[in-house]
């Protein structure tokens, strides 16, 4: 899959090749509203496709106006930008990772993390509470114990969530 022609452009648009602009934004928006990723479930079939096809859209939009802010025509591509691999060639887990994680593996990481480092404090806790009642040498330690129970709790309460999220997804 190379470059988009005007033609096609103006196909995936649904527009003649040589419509105004307002008619042009007026088609991109409704194509980009039909065929928009949020309306899916992430990580699903039909959202990697709607991904895709919101690419297509896009590209088409720039074909046929040129790039948003005007910094180069398509003709002005570079010979080394124009040997880059296109969005087929790409693995999936490669196209999704632009410093953002989707959803569900937003959720995936806090559900392990919730219920990690939630348990761990909250065992700190009862450790803490049972040396310090044992040993009257060490005052400080029944003192910690009611602060490391707190922040357990909220990290499992933030594990349970997403947990929650996660289920609901399935």
């Amino acid at each position: 899959m190379g470059r988009m022609d005007r033609a096609t452009a103006a196909a995936v648009l649904g527009v003649p090749p040589d419509a105004p602009l307002p008619r042009l934004v007026k088609a991109h928006r409704t194509r980009v509203k039909a065929t928009h990723p949020d309306r899916f479930p992430p990580g699903s079939e039909a959202w990697e496709d709607a991904n895709h096809q919101l690419q297509r859209v896009n590209e088409a939009l720039w074909v046929l106006t040129g790039p948003p802010g005007g910094r180069h025509a398509p003709s002005d591509v570079p010979a080394e930008a124009a040997q880059r691999p296109t969005y087929d060639e790409v693995p999936s887990w490669e196209r999704s990772s632009e410093g953002f994680r989707s959803p569900r593996d937003s959720d995936r990481l806090a559900r392990a993390w919730g219920f990690g480092w939630g348990g761990f404090l909250l065992l700190s806790a009862v450790v803490c509470a049972i040396i310090g009642s044992m040993a009257s040498a060490n005052d400080a330690l029944p003192i910690w114990s009611p602060g490391l129970a707190l922040i357990g709790g909220i990290a499992l309460a933030i594990g349970w969530r997403a947990d929650r999220r996660l289920r609901r997804q399935d």
